[in-house]
């Protein structure tokens, strides 16, 4: 299956509309957003996205309340938004954090086939053991140029896509 991972958008609807087009045109079937999307008005873009989607909270969310309460409206594919989100597939375990420490200590604990975050802005992709370990740089381009990455969940190859 192939995933979709991007995160740190900071309310940047243009570069966030290019990766979500860029993700459904290459197939991905599940996007994960590692957090900082930042306002609710971004989920309208979101919803361009035709499959499962799960958003985690970062350390700059506007109002989680008021996104968590737009969620059904206007991004119903959002299958969950929290602080810290678990999905089982029913071949793989994938984590998603918006934050770099908890990330590396779930990796290192080995119970999940690959681990992502945001937070820095910057790319990163690791192996602990056996766990992908990935932040897939930021939507916003603060640091390096804007990027997201694609996932293929059978053999863990990342793809940096720039936008």
């Amino acid at each position: 299956m192939l995933l979709a991972v991007m995160g740190d958008s900071h309310d940047n609807r243009s570069a966030l509309h290019t990766a979500v087009k860029m993700a459904v045109e290459k197939g991905a079937k599940t996007l994960f957003h590692t957090g900082d999307l930042i306002s609710a008005f971004m989920l309208e873009i979101l919803y361009d996205f035709p499959g499962r989607i799960y958003l985690v909270q970062g350390n700059n969310d506007g109002d989680p309340l008021a996104v968590s309460r737009t969620i059904p409206q206007e991004c119903p594919q959002i299958k969950e938004y929290g602080g810290f989100i678990i999905v089982d597939f029913d071949e793989f375990r994938v984590a998603l954090t918006h934050y770099p420490e908890h990330a590396r200590a779930h990796a290192m604990a080995g119970d999940f086939e690959m681990v992502f975050y945001g937070h820095t802005h910057e790319y990163s992709e690791k192996m602990v053991g056996k766990t992908l370990l990935l932040n897939p740089g930021d939507i916003m381009g603060l640091k390096e140029d804007a990027s997201f990455c694609l996932v293929e969940s059978d053999t863990k190859e990342v793809r940096r896509l720039f936008i």
